[in-house]
């Protein structure tokens, strides 16, 4: 069956936005422990399958100690350049959270539906992005391949990972040395679920 070609036309609708006020993450580009422990505490429950897609090791953790079960995956290259997700039997997770790559929404969208036959109906999502400075918007593009993947769009988290101070953030850095970008002040968070059960 072919694939759906993604899509910018959807209709527009209000999305709720969200700050989370968490610390610095260890690992730049990943989820700070406390979002990550809030994200799989907020979209999940006890005895829930917990997926972590490209997960540099911060949710097991958390998964262990909310009493979720908890598997990695991780996308293996292919010679067409299409990202892959490794072969995975399990069915019925409750949230599945992914590092989507930088990339095309065409090239997005097959990753994207093998995830959404692992996801439970009801279940969620989440996708953790990094703010880049690029022509292309990693966020958008993953939203218009979920759209296209059947997955409808809930919210988008803003993940502080600058320390608040006097009202004001202050980033770990102030300005990078080699193109004079401010460094990311946060990580957004998207929220997506696959339609029917009980949450859908």
């Amino acid at each position: 069956m072919p694939q759906p070609r993604p899509t910018r036309t959807d209709q527009p609708r209000i999305i709720p936005l969200t700050v989370w006020p968490t610390i610095t993450p260890e690992i730049p580009g990943s989820l700070p422990a406390d979002a990550a422990a809030r994200a799989i505490a907020t979209f999940s429950h006890t005895g829930d399958l917990v997926i972590g897609i490209d997960d540099a090791g911060i949710l097991i953790g958390a998964a262990d100690y909310l009493q979720r079960r908890y598997l990695a995956l991780h996308r293996t290259p292919r010679p067409a350049a299409t990202p892959m997700l490794t072969h995975c039997r399990e069915r019925g997770a409750g949230l599945i959270i992914d590092h989507p790559p930088t990339t095309t929404p065409e090239k997005l969208l097959p990753d994207l539906s093998t995830l959404v036959g692992i996801l439970r109906p009801g279940g969620y999502l989440l996708t953790v992005h990094t703010p880049t400075g690029g022509a292309n918007d990693p966020l958008a593009d993953t939203i218009t391949a979920a759209r296209a993947a059947g997955l409808r769009y809930l919210q988008h988290i803003i993940i502080l990972t600058s320390p608040i101070h006097d009202d004001e953030l202050h980033p770990p850095t102030e300005i990078s040395s080699d193109h004079g970008m401010l460094e990311p002040v946060h990580t957004d968070l998207a929220v997506f679920t696959r339609p029917g059960g009980a949450r859908g």
